[in-house]
């Protein structure tokens, strides 16, 4: 985690090329996160051996899913939330039961969402199906879609939700982090991404967190929230 976050101040300080600034505006990241995606790690050229590998990994977990895998998939891809990573902690974490944490994500979210659109804009990786048309969706997406594949936007949201809860329970870290790769892994088994797809959400998510941090806004609503966390956890 502690390398996940300082690879984001790293790229987050870093000025290339002037990115196309998102229309809303941040509420906990600094605006000049978004060059930040001329810094991110690129998606492997399309006719590389790994887009290769990428798309041979989806035809093999197609061709014999483990029992639920399409099904636990489809849930993932219907639940773009931070409660989607919490429920790994117990049936306690929803947004009703948790105030302060539902209050902190509402604010996240959106800047999440924005960066993770940003770096797609910026990348333009088509869709698995969108490159191989033998790659079907399992869960919904149709061909011709936006060249929007890179980062995943469900896993950079699934491993922001993962760092941001592992800091506030760092006892928990390493079932939370499981299942954010759990929750990127979905996105492959659906054929909406490739493997490479999150990794680059892994990288996101750290860019993001890591620029979070120096937001007096975020620390004192992360403050109330890990309160709010690990008394659920009994820590």
């Amino acid at each position: 985690m502690r390398n996940t976050i300082l690879c984001g101040f790293l790229a987050a300080s870093l000025f290339g090329q002037t990115s196309a600034k998102p229309a809303k505006a941040p509420i906990l990241v600094s605006p000049s996160i978004f060059d930040a995606v001329n810094a991110m790690t690129p998606p492997p050229p399309l006719d590389s051996p790994q887009m290769s590998k990428d798309l041979a990994e989806i035809f093999a977990i197609h061709r014999s899913p483990a029992p639920h895998e399409i099904e636990n998939a489809n849930w993932d891809n219907e639940h773009e939330n931070i409660w989607a990573i919490a429920k790994a902690l117990g049936d306690k974490f929803t947004p009703e039961s948790m105030p302060a944490t539902a209050s902190l994500w509402a604010d996240v979210d959106n800047d999440q969402g924005m960066f993770a659109s940003a770096a797609k804009e910026h990348f333009q990786h088509p869709r698995p199906f969108d490159l191989d048309s033998a790659v079907h969706s399992v869960c919904g997406m149709k061909p011709g879609s936006p060249k929007r594949s890179y980062p995943s936007g469900h896993g950079t949201m699934g491993y922001v939700s993962a760092l941001l809860l592992s800091m506030m329970a760092p006892e928990k870290a390493a079932i939370l982090h499981a299942r954010a790769d759990e929750y990127a892994h979905s996105r492959v088994v659906c054929g909406d991404h490739y493997p490479s797809d999150a990794i680059g959400s892994r990288e996101a998510a750290g860019i993001v967190v890591g620029n979070m941090l120096a937001s007096s806004r975020f620390q004192q609503k992360f403050a109330a929230a890990k309160a709010e966390v690990r008394k659920a956890l009994g820590l």
